[in-house]
């Protein structure tokens, strides 16, 4: 457990000293006309498909919840944000437990708390990791549990192509090229799709 709360806060301290070192031409500007640094971590390469459901609160115990679906064997990550009550981020936090199967990454950034989850390779199937955050030094600490589903990402295209071109196979060669740059295309058009819905997120 203490060696989970320490790689955290290291991360943490990396990500500050990273964006410190930044390019200032490359900075942007908040609502209040203050620089902000580039985040360090925004060219991390990202799951072909990320979910993450709203976060949810019991109202009897303050335990938080999200639910998060990402695709295996891309060895991409899923991020989501979140803030303290009020705004802002987290002063502190740890995972407790971290996850089995994966690895989670947290991290502060332009007011906000970052939790990466990548699973890990060849791997599918649940797996599940509790944050703990810690608003201010005399504030008690809340616990955000993270559900995760790990699941191959599937082209549902694929059977079709495989059934056309076993029909133009048994008709000639020059059928058989054409339909192979169909199903290039095919494949091509759904990874683009899985492509724009991670943008999105």
């Amino acid at each position: 457990m203490q060696q989970s709360r320490f790689l955290v806060r290291a991360g943490v301290v990396g990500a500050t000293l990273l964006a410190l070192g930044g390019c200032v031409g490359q900075q942007s500007k908040g609502p209040d006309g203050v620089a902000i640094s580039p985040n360090p971590f925004a060219n991390e390469k990202r799951a072909a498909h990320c979910e993450v459901s709203p976060v949810q609160t019991d109202a009897a115990t303050g335990r938080m919840s999200v639910s998060m679906t990402v695709s295996a064997g891309d060895g991409g990550m899923c991020p989501f944000s979140i803030s303290k009550g009020g705004g802002g981020s987290y002063v502190s936090f740890g995972l407790v437990p971290p996850p089995e199967n994966g690895k989670a990454f947290l991290y502060n950034y332009n007011g906000r708390t970052y939790v990466e989850y990548t699973p890990a390779a060849d791997y599918k199937g649940a797996d599940a990791f509790t944050v703990e955050l810690i608003p201010a030094h005399a504030q008690p600490r809340r616990q955000l549990q993270v559900r995760v589903q790990v699941e191959q990402a599937a082209l549902t295209a694929a059977p079709a192509v495989e059934s056309e071109k076993k029909t133009v196979e048994s008709v000639g060669t020059k059928a058989t090229h054409t339909v192979h740059h169909t199903a290039s295309r095919t494949v091509h058009h759904a990874a683009s799709v899985h492509k724009a819905a991670t943008s999105t997120k």
